[in-house]
C-alpha cells in the first residue's frame, strides 16, 4: 500500500508533533535576555557549580544521578555532548546545535522535561542568566573540551557570534 505525501504529512503531525510539542511545555521564556556569545563549557560549569549543587552532590562520582557526573569541569562535558539520557537512550542529553530538544536545556529551564523532573531539586530553576547561557552554549555547538580529545560532531558549523535564541 501506497501513502501519499499528504496522508505522510497528517500522521507525522498526529504522531510525532505531539511528542516534540511536550518538549516545550512550560519551559521559561528567555526571549529577552541579551545572548551569551563565544560560550564554552568551562564557563557553563563555573557558574553552574557557584549557583547549584548538581556538581558536589547528585551528580558526582561512580555513583551519580541519571549516570551524569558533573564533578569534574574537564570530564563532564564528555558525560552531557551526544550522550543519550540513561532515562532514555532515544534522548540526547545535549544535541549540539539544538538546545530545546536537549535533555540538560529541559531539565534546568522546564517544569516539565520531557523525561523525569526538573533539576536541580527542590523547584528545578536555575536563574534566567545560566539559563541562557546553557541555551546559547548549545545553541553555539556545546564547544569547550580539550582539543586533544574532540567531542565528534555532526553539526553544521555557526559561528560563535550568532544565536537563534527564540
Amino acid at each position: 500500500m501506497r501513502v501519499s505525501f499528504t496522508m505522510r504529512a497528517v500522521l507525522f503531525g498526529l504522531l510525532i508533533l505531539p511528542g516534540l510539542a511536550h518538549a516545550f511545555a512550560e519551559c521559561d521564556d528567555l526571549t529577552g535576555l541579551p545572548i551569551n556569545f563565544n560560550v564554552r563549557w568551562p564557563q557553563v560549569w563555573d557558574a553552574l557549580n557557584a549557583e547549584a549543587p548538581c556538581t558536589q552532590n547528585c551528580h558526582l562520582g561512580s555513583d551519580a544521578q541519571g549516570d551524569l557526573n558533573l564533578g569534574s569541569r574537564t570530564l563532564s562535558q564528555y558525560f552531557l555532548v551526544h550522550q543519550p539520557s540513561s532515562q532514555n537512550p532515544a534522548m540526547l542529553r545535549v544535541d549540539p546545535g539544538n538546545p530545546k530538544f536537549s535533555l540538560f536545556f529541559q531539565k534546568v529551564s522546564c517544569t516539565e522535561p520531557k523525561i523525569g523532573g526538573p533539576m536541580p531539586p527542590p523547584n528545578g530553576h536555575l536563574s534566567a542568566h545560566l539559563q541562557g547561557m546553557i541555551y546559547d552554549w548549545i545553541e553555539q555547538g556545546a564547544y569547550g573540551e580539550s582539543a586533544e580529545d574532540p567531542i565528534p560532531r555532526d553539526y553544521m558549523f555557526r559561528d560563535s557570534l550568532e544565536s537563534l535564541r527564540r
